[in-house]
């Protein structure tokens, strides 16, 4: 897919990804894990307080 206006990129992006499982409501964890780059791309609730949070980041 091309956007209008953006510059089309010559090589595909390479990503890491990173999944942690903490309490739900861990704004705490959020934090850490953006001040270091990462990405928050989705959360999935386990029984409970417990959730699972997926991250991913461009490698470096």
């Amino acid at each position: 897919m091309k956007i209008r206006g953006m510059p089309a990129e010559t090589s595909k992006p390479q990503w890491e990804y990173a999944t942690v499982t903490a309490e739900a409501e861990s704004a705490d964890l959020l934090a850490e894990y953006g001040s270091q780059g990462w990405e928050l791309v989705a959360v999935v609730r386990e029984a409970g307080t417990r959730a699972t949070f997926y991250f991913k980041r461009r490698k470096s």
